[in-house]
């Protein structure tokens, strides 16, 4: 979906914006390490990543029970 030049540019920014700052001592990012993590030299090798898919800490806290997803269901009939 991105060329070569955008996905760069955007590294770029991010790795001005974030890495090695001062003002930064935490970040919640979502849908930027699929761009950027899977490079040996990543200007973004800072990052923990933890998804929402599979993993058994942390799901609780990400996407919807069935429950939810069932009372959604009701209201959108």
């Amino acid at each position: 979906m991105f060329s070569e030049s955008d996905r760069k540019a955007f590294l770029e920014f991010l790795r001005d914006l974030l890495k090695d700052k001062p003002y930064v001592e935490l970040a919640y990012m979502t849908g930027v390490l699929p761009i950027a993590k899977y490079s040996s030299g990543s200007a973004l090798n800072m990052f923990k990543e933890y998804n929402m898919l599979n993993d058994s800490k942390y799901d609780k806290y990400f996407g919807f029970t069935l429950a939810e997803v069932e009372n959604l269901c009701k209201k959108t009939k």
